[in-house]
C-alpha cells in the first residue's frame, strides 16, 4: 500500500487522461481504498468505487455518501471458502451492509478461489445475502 499523496503523484494523475474518454468509471479492486476516496474526487465521470475486503466499510461509506456507488466486496474466503458458516456470513454482511444502508451499494462476491469441492456454497451464500439485504435495505 502507498499513502494517498503517492497514490495520487504515481497511479491516479496518469490514470485521469485515459478515464476521461470514458462514460462512466468505475474505479479500485483489491486495494485499500479507505484513506483514498478524498483523491478519487478528480475523476470527474466516477460512478463507482470499490470497497474491497481489507478496507474498512464504514470509513468508506461515510465519505463515499450517496455521491457514488459502493462496490462492496467481502471477503471471499468468509462468505463461501474455508469453514462456511451461514452465521458468521450473516454478521459480516449485516455489519457491513448496516453502514451503508441509506447509501447505493452493490455486492460483487469476487476472486473465489475455492469453494472447497462444494458449489451450493455460492447458491447458499447468495440465499443469505439477499435475506440480509431484504433486512437492512
Amino acid at each position: 500500500a502507498v499513502s494517498p499523496q503517492m497514490h495520487d503523484e504515481f497511479m491516479l494523475q496518469y490514470q485521469l487522461p485515459i478515464l476521461k474518454h470514458f462514460g462512466l468509471v468505475a474505479y479500485g479492486c483489491c486495494e485499500d481504498l479507505s484513506q483514498k476516496i478524498d483523491i478519487l474526487r478528480q475523476i470527474p465521470n466516477l460512478r463507482r468505487i470499490a470497497v474491497a475486503p481489507f478496507a474498512s466499510v464504514p470509513v468508506c461509506a461515510e465519505q463515499i455518501g450517496r455521491d457514488y456507488v459502493i462496490s462492496y466486496r467481502p471477503s471471499p474466503a468468509d462468505m463461501v471458502g474455508y469453514g462456511f458458516n451461514p452465521d458468521r456470513i450473516r454478521k459480516i454482511l449485516r455489519r457491513d451492509l448496516h453502514a451503508c444502508r441509506d447509501l447505493h451499494v452493490d455486492i460483487t462476491l469476487k476472486d473465489v478461489e475455492t469453494v472447497q469441492s462444494d458449489p451450493e456454497r455460492v447458491k447458499k451464500w447468495l440465499a443469505i445475502a439477499r435475506e440480509v439485504v431484504d433486512e437492512i435495505f
